[in-house]
């Protein structure tokens, strides 16, 4: 009866590993953990170092073209990461249990037999089975412990292979820095396309650092290829040119005249795009291409003329070899292009500027534009296009534009005959004159000054503003100025008439000046007695030369000559 409650107090008595077993057990797995990831880390120097200048060689010996460079980087980085995943990242993901790293131990210390994972298994909840004495296990661990305590466990972790990556390590860097230190700008270019530079070329003992590249020409247009060349300066070059209908040909390119490290050939007239490289003694260019665009060219210009609103002609359509234009006008072109074309401009010729031309909705070689035509500077245009390469119209056609100005009004003055006269103060000056316009004559002033004083006007009322000539009377009363003009007073006075010119104008047309002096009632008087007398007088003259022919006639009829 009392053997039962002994076995069982026996079965639960509390069984813990010694925290010294379980310590040299961690430290184990920390060194074989730091181990491992030293062992990659070495190791993938080591291999990225040497595979990095192994191709560098390669290239700088048979130049490797880019997608072979990109092939053998990829590879590289394959190559790497395969060591740094082996070696690094599954020790850390699979990392040794307490039981795993108890067997290496084991293995490497032959001493505890089955004791040490023994003492770790059956330490665990659960571990011992009732009815099993307790103190076995504790004295199995005790033993354990004792056996233990002077081993050091890290000695089963092997550093064979992480010390030989190392040394590989050291040898491959050490090399690699001393062939790139030695190297200079070898090295450095010949690095640059390991990691896949596109315009690095490879190094030579001349260079071509710089030269023309890619680029797009019109058809027909010059090319200009040159280069730069560093290091050893040949006295020439070669060009290599092959055309993209598999024709090939060489040029010689020679050094520029300013500076002979340059050299620059001019290909002329162009027809076929091409790739070309530039060689410079043992240097070679990257390959580059010129590309041959046709050049957007107008194939047709439809003219429309939009005349003022107060000329009254409208819209009208223009031929381009007669572009006479009247100013304030405005000039309508629809362009139709050879090509697509992105955008283009209208180029005023004298006035220096331009106007952008609109594309038409869903027609790409159609634009549109529009310009007013001024009074003045303007003597023609020409339309240039861009098209989506950016390609540029050459050589464009100038078409003439003669001004049309609208003239002024002509104005003259039909009555008084004299230009000059004698008015007393209350006088009436009958004025007749006549205006004629372009278009139509808005409005007529009669101006005048009194001596040298300011310049005033009286508008003469129009029945029609819309005709283009007017012929009319006014009855100038001097008599009715504010204030009155005094005896002795000089009164200079014209005719000005304005037309309905609203955008360029108005145009103002005078007649000439005629000048009336204030005299007293016994000048005016005797004024116009001496005119009398001298209509009398004229008459007389007259009367005397017509009874003189009379007589000349009446001798010539009668046959009798001529009495001299």
């Amino acid at each position: 009866m009392t053997a039962a409650p002994e076995q069982a107090r026996i079965a639960r008595a509390p069984l813990t590993p010694r925290a010294s077993l379980l310590g040299k057990i961690a430290a184990v797995r920390r060194m074989h953990l730091s181990v491992a990831a030293g062992t990659g880390v070495f190791g993938a120097l080591a291999l990225a170092s040497a595979l990095l200048l192994a191709s560098c060689l390669l290239d700088w010996w048979l130049d490797f073209p880019w997608a072979l460079r990109a092939l053998l980087f990829t590879a590289e980085l394959g190559a790497v990461g395969f060591l740094v995943t082996r070696h690094i990242v599954l020790p850390f993901v699979r990392s040794p249990d307490d039981d795993t790293v108890a067997l290496m131990v084991e293995h490497g210390k032959p001493q505890f037999q089955t004791r040490l994972i023994a003492s770790l298994q059956l330490t665990r909840a659960d571990a011992v089975q009732p009815g099993t004495s307790s103190e076995l296990v504790e004295a199995l661990v005790e033993e354990t412990e004792r056996l233990a305590r002077p081993v050091d466990f890290n000695e089963v972790v092997s550093t064979r292979q992480f010390r030989r990556f190392i040394a590989w390590a050291i040898v491959s860097v050490g090399i690699a820095g001393f062939l790139f230190v030695k190297g200079e700008d070898v090295s450095r270019d010949l690095l640059a396309r390991a990691l896949l530079s596109r315009e690095t070329p490879v190094p030579r003992k001349t260079r071509v650092a710089e030269f023309s590249g890619s680029v797009r020409i019109g058809r027909g247009d010059g090319v200009r290829l040159w280069a730069h060349a560093k290091g050893a300066i040949p006295e020439t070059g070669r060009l290599e040119v092959k055309y993209s209908s598999g024709r090939s040909q060489e040029f010689a390119i020679e050094q520029t005249r300013t500076n002979r490290s340059y050299f620059d050939l001019t290909l002329e007239n162009v027809q076929d795009s091409f790739d070309y490289a530039i060689h410079l003694g043992d240097g070679r260019s990257p390959k580059a291409r010129v590309e041959t665009i046709v050049r957007p060219t107008v194939a047709k210009i439809d003219c429309t003329q939009d005349y003022p609103a107060y000329t009254g002609l409208g819209t009208v359509r223009r031929v381009l070899g007669d572009l006479t234009l009247l100013s304030g006008s405005r000039l309508r072109l629809s362009v139709t292009a050879s090509k697509d074309v992105a955008r283009g401009a209208i180029k005023l010729i004298g006035l220096d500027r331009e106007v952008p031309l609109k594309p038409v909705a869903g027609k790409p070689s159609e634009m549109e534009g529009e310009f007013a035509i001024p009074t003045n500077a303007l003597t023609g245009f020409m339309v240039q296009l861009v098209d989506k390469f950016d390609m540029t119209s050459k050589d464009e056609a100038v078409y003439r534009i003669d001004l049309l100005p609208d003239r002024a009004p002509a104005v003259r003055i039909t009555f008084p005959d004299r230009k000059e006269e004698l008015i007393t103060q209350q006088a009436r000056v009958l004025v007749g004159f006549e205006a004629l316009d372009d278009f139509a004559v808005s409005q007529v002033f009669l101006r005048y000054k009194v001596d040298d004083g300011e310049a005033k006007g009286i508008e003469l009322l129009l029945a029609d503003k819309s005709q283009r000539g007017v012929r009319n009377r006014y009855d100038f009363h001097v008599g009715g100025l504010k204030p009155p003009p005094p005896e002795g007073a000089t009164i200079e006075w014209w005719i000005e008439a304005r037309d309905n010119n609203n955008v360029t104008g108005p145009g103002i047309g005078s007649s000439d000046h005629y000048v009336a002096k204030v005299v007293s009632e016994a000048d005016k008087r005797a004024d116009l007695m001496a005119r009398v007398g001298d209509s009398i007088g004229a008459i007389g003259d007259v009367a005397k030369d017509q009874e003189t022919l009379n007589k000349r006639l009446g001798e010539l009829i009668q046959g009798r000559p001529e009495q001299r």
